[in-house]
């Protein structure tokens, strides 16, 4: 009704300010035609289609002014944004009964009208115009505008179903820009890499990059990132390099973040801004270079990050200040991070959950707790915050009194299995086995499922080396293929086939360090896997002095067969980063890294001792704490 109300106010304002608008009886039919169709676009233009309607209403009923085409084309894209059923059918049956438009009038106009229902989400009304006329002319713009019309309605598969079965296998038409692209963004969407791959050749074939169509180019970049062929995707950008746009480079840094290769991301970055090219960052890209230092870890990077951002978009995007918050504190920049944070005028839990989790797992538990006591209040805490603070009270030493506290006060929809696994974790290190056991007996009345608790408890006997108590809960933790490894590795026994073959089969590892370029402030990046060590034989060389140093404090890091410990930490990444280290800079006094998967007790025993025998502090942070090296001893007190 409300609609009807505001149609019938223009409506009436067109009556009485017609003579002013068009001058109806001074002109002749065409002049007066030409007058309103320059208003219909003008209201277009200015978002105000309605009262395009309402004009056309005027026109067509109360001065009797015939529509031509370009009328019709204007009044169509007006019922296109204003989502009214009723407007839209009657719009098309006055043009179906038109007899004075020519047949490729007709045409064009119900290609038009595909759009139109299509953007409405009236899709079926498409479809079957569609089907009316695609015998009378084989022309890509209709299939075009078909495939659009599938995208815009959530529908992709239809979009590759009707390609494959009138353009690929009848050869119908040949594909032409937008079709392209518009069947590439299907793919992406549908993860159809034989049918993108497809196209990709037939835009090769019909030259359709040449001249370059960056629009095209970005489509089959975002098909291959999609899915999953990076390689591809990176190897049509460089070629295309000199025309890439904001997008062309979000869509390849969104396509490493996915894979966690931030180091891409920075190489990418570097790249735009040593280039010549005209391209400024904008935010969107920016928090994508921040999620990549994010990922790194590595407080050298994130400090030049942030330096390269300009104010004003800092200022002007909560969404990066909130980024740059989340960076720091992974990079253990806590106080930098403190410092935005308390800047920040929107504090949301996200944020807060980052910061709470940095200073847990950096062992500062104390100033957690605090953090969390002055902000609890602002904001209505959930389960993310609850959890990160009881890892807090998990990481430090003293505080399971606290943790009680804090539990009780949970609301119950927030106690879930992952909040209790670590309040067991908490009592558990605290050797307090009596508690535990109560603990989940209580927990058990109101949740079946328990296996996360059992596994918080088993975890601590393991690096706390109780074998006894881990047999008697054997049980709990049987069908976990890590839980069993570990059994294995603390019990001196060998995994099934089926364990080893779950870990071999696991992606390798990652560390990832960053040192100093000689007499500059710069730092580059290294990033090593698991499976490199073949790869690095002047690094493997100096391995084994390494090697043969830890053997005189009797620590064996020389990798031998059926090695458990090996198929979780990988061993050879962090070793080999660490290398990379004394070899660059034979003097080191600090080095920094971060490990993808948790550190073993050989590794960590063996660094422990470096830190000694080089006198140089390591500083290590792996998918669980941050362990800090110094002089023989690691902050987290053997207690992974």
């Amino acid at each position: 009704m409300q609609y009807f109300r505001r149609l019938s106010i223009i409506r009436s304002s067109f009556r009485f300010l017609s003579s002013s608008i068009v001058n109806v009886h001074a002109s002749t039919t065409h002049e007066e035609l030409y007058e309103i169709n320059k208003l219909m676009n003008n209201y277009n233009n200015s978002y105000v289609p309605i009262r395009t309607v309402a004009l056309f209403e005027w026109m067509s009923n109360i001065i009797n002014l015939k529509p031509d085409f370009i009328c019709y084309t204007q009044i169509i894209r007006a019922c296109g944004e204003i989502n009214n059923l009723k407007i839209c059918q009657k719009i098309h049956e006055f043009i179906d009964k038109d007899q004075t438009l020519q047949s490729k009038e007709y045409y064009q106009l119900q290609i038009k009208l595909i759009y139109m229902y299509a953007k409405i989400k009236h899709i079926e009304l498409a479809e079957q115009i569609f089907q009316q006329i695609k015998n009378r002319s084989f022309d890509i713009n209709l299939y075009g505008t078909m495939f659009k019309g599938y995208n815009m309605n959530g529908q992709p598969e239809k979009t590759i179903r009707l390609f494959e079965n009138e353009i690929l296998n009848k050869k119908t038409v040949e594909l032409d820009a937008i079709s392209a692209t518009c069947v590439l963004s299907a793919c992406s969407s549908s993860h159809r890499l034989d049918i993108g791959h497809n196209i990709y050749n037939e835009v090769v074939r019909l030259k359709l990059l040449d001249p370059p169509n960056i629009r095209l180019a970005t489509a089959i970049i975002d098909m291959y990132c999609n899915c999953g062929s990076i390689d591809r995707a990176r190897k049509l950008f460089d070629q295309l390099l000199p025309i890439a746009d904001h997008i062309t480079y979000s869509i390849l840094m969104k396509a490493y973040l996915s894979i966690n290769q931030p180091v891409q991301v920075l190489s990418l970055f570097h790249q735009l801004q040593s280039s010549s090219s005209s391209i400024s960052p904008d935010a969107v890209l920016y928090l994508h270079v921040i999620n990549a230092c994010q990922q790194l870890g590595l407080p050298h990077q994130a400090e030049n990050i942030h330096r390269a951002i300009p104010s004003f978009i800092i200022e002007k995007n909560l969404s990066v200040q909130t980024a740059l918050i989340n960076m720091h504190s992974h990079c253990l920049q806590l106080n930098e991070a403190y410092r935005l944070f308390n800047l920040l005028k929107q504090k949301d839990n996200h944020t807060l959950a980052n910061l709470i989790h940095s200073l847990a797992i950096k062992g500062q538990g104390q100033r957690a707790l605090k953090l969390f006591e002055d902000i609890k209040l602002e904001l209505k805490l959930n389960e993310q915050i609850y959890k990160m603070i009881l890892y807090a009270c998990k990481f430090t030493d003293g505080l399971v009194d606290e943790a009680r506290k804090i539990y009780k006060i949970i609301p119950e929809k927030y106690k879930t299995p992952d909040i209790a696994a670590i309040m067991v974790s908490i009592l558990a290190r605290a050797s307090l086995f009596d508690e535990v056991q109560s603990f989940i007996h209580q927990y058990k009345s109101k949740s079946t499922d328990v296996s996360s608790l059992w596994s918080a408890l088993f975890i601590v006997c393991y690096h706390s080396g109780n074998v006894q108590y881990a047999k008697s809960i054997y049980d709990q933790i049987k069908d976990d293929p890590f839980l069993l490894l570990l059994f294995s590795d603390m019990t001196n026994s060998l995994p099934s086939n089926e364990i080893l073959n779950y870990f071999q089969q696991q992606l390798p590892g990652k560390c990832r360090t960053e040192i100093k370029n000689n007499n500059t402030m710069n730092y580059t990046v290294y990033e090593f896997h698991d499976n490199d060590l073949s790869n690095f034989p002047l690094l493997n060389s100096e391995l084994n002095i390494i090697i043969d140093e830890l053997k005189s404090v009797n620590i064996n890091w020389q990798l031998i067969k059926n090695d458990l410990k090996q198929l979780f930490c990988g061993h050879i990444s962090v070793r080999l980063a660490i290398v990379q280290n004394f070899v660059l800079n034979p003097s080191s006094t600090m080095i920094q890294l971060t490990k993808t998967n948790p550190l073993c007790s050989t590794c960590h025993e063996g660094i422990k001792q470096l830190t000694l025998i080089k006198q140089c502090d390591i500083i290590l942070k792996d998918d669980i704490r941050i362990h800090h090296f110094h002089n023989g001893i690691c902050s987290c007190h053997d207690k992974f």
